[in-house]
């Protein structure tokens, strides 16, 4: 992991439509830095899963420019390598798991893209280790609590070391605790790692916790900014169909009844200080 460079993910005008005349992207440029934490957000139908899966060539590029790990998404040729640079995580683990027992699973991945059996083995064994699941090789999949799965799924996108790990609400079907654990696992991943996270989700909570937030919008990029700037723009949010984080609105609420001022925090680290403060 951990390419060195400016930008390793840089789109230019990219636009996709499923159907003639019907568009689900329309134009989005992004760029995303090596080992930047960025998320992306939107209602149904925004085009933030149609953008994610560019990434990993999921999707063929139709319209514009866009570059991952140095790599043209437009090549061809560049697919298997790009699938490899850049790890998926879906929002139902199950439809990731290649293999009832969690080692063969995790193992598939690098004996996929080539190494060999110990090798293969030995980078289940340290991605297992990074998600928080060492010691469960052997285990079924299937007898895993929600939170563990993704972290199986998880760990099979770690195991082939990509530079860039998308999760695509990879929280959305998980209870409070696996969430938890999966967060905590994707923060050490990037920390021992650096790679590059790009997440797709609905939990404005999680979003607040990224570098920086982007807002889709009909297929548009209608915002990109620091946490604290764009998820504190109620208006924004409401024209894209979301809501303000919980603390947001707690603040608002205070504001409202005078016992508060200035701008919203956005995390409850951020509005235990304030009221401090």
């Amino acid at each position: 992991m951990g390419r060195t460079g400016e930008k390793i993910v840089e789109a230019r005008g990219v636009s996709h439509a499923y159907a003639p005349g019907q568009p689900t992207l329309r134009g989005v440029s992004l760029d995303v830095a090596p080992g930047e934490f960025v998320a992306i957000v939107g209602e149904n139908g925004s085009g933030k899963t149609t953008l994610a899966r560019h990434l990993n060539a999921l999707i063929p590029l139709q319209t514009g420019e866009l570059t991952v790990a140095g790599l043209d998404a437009a090549d061809p040729g560049h697919v298997w390598e790009l699938r490899r640079v850049c790890g998926m995580v879906f929002q139902n683990p199950e439809n990731q798991f290649v293999s009832s027992v969690v080692g063969e699973d995790v193992a598939f991945g690098p004996r996929n893209f080539g190494a060999g059996e110990k090798d293969a083995r030995a980078a289940a064994d340290r991605a297992l280790k990074a998600v928080g699941l060492e010691g469960f090789a052997r285990r079924d999949v299937h007898a895993l609590s929600g939170g563990q799965q993704q972290r199986v799924a998880l760990a099979g996108v770690l195991a082939s070391e990509p530079d860039v790990l998308v999760l695509d609400e990879a929280t959305a079907m998980i209870d409070p605790r696996g969430r938890d654990e999966l967060v905590a696992a994707v923060r050490r991943a990037r920390e021992e790692h650096g790679a590059t996270v790009i997440w797709i989700t609905h939990d404005m909570e999680l979003a607040a916790r990224a570098d920086r937030v982007v807002v889709m919008r009909a297929g548009e990029v209608a915002a990109a900014g620091a946490p604290e700037d764009v998820l504190a723009d109620r208006e924004l949010l409401e024209s894209a169909g979301l809501e303000p984080p919980l603390v947001v609105r707690t603040w608002e609420s205070l504001v409202r009844r005078g016992v508060a001022v200035g701008p919203a925090p956005v995390t409850v680290e951020g509005l235990v200080n304030a009221l401090c403060d």
